[in-house]
């Protein structure tokens, strides 16, 4: 896949999709919108052509076969890590359990999320996106500090 003009020019930043569950996945758009452009991936590669040329925001991967959770913190660990720290990751599957933070960290993710519980989609992420502002919120100060300094 290459990316389209229309593709760089983004207005806002990136929330990708990519989606092998058979609920709708239109039905999460909505919660992403209003702050980020949303695109669904026809594979997970054609993560890596967005990741290099627009900024990602937050990645929304729904898969239905548990057998590829052994791969995803791998492909999840070959981001940037400065890259890595500003994306949302949230993984939605029928084998995961609703909030449980061993399984997203041992997953590599911010959030999981069982199917039955899309409904609530906004709740969840209210609650997790806070969780993960106040993890790295030392993190982004100090490093604008010293960004500060460096700059000054």
């Amino acid at each position: 896949m290459t990316l389209d003009l229309k593709d760089l020019l983004l207005e806002k930043p990136l929330t990708a999709v990519y989606w092998e569950l058979e609920e709708d996945f239109t039905k999460i758009i909505p919660f992403f919108q209003e702050e980020t452009e949303v695109r669904k991936l026809e594979n997970f590669e054609e993560f890596w052509e967005w990741i290099k040329y627009v900024e990602v925001r937050n990645l929304v991967l729904g898969y239905k076969d548990q057998s590829v959770f052994e791969n995803i913190k791998k492909d999840l660990d070959r981001i940037d890590i400065e890259k890595r720290r500003k994306i949302f990751i949230l993984l939605i599957s029928p084998q995961l359990k609703t909030l449980d933070r061993k399984q997203a960290f041992l997953l590599g993710v911010n959030l999981v999320v069982h199917p039955e519980n899309l409904g609530e989609l906004d709740k969840i992420l209210n609650k997790a996106k806070l969780y993960w502002e106040i993890l790295y919120k030392p993190y982004f100060t100090t490093l604008e500090k010293i960004l500060e300094v460096k700059n000054a």
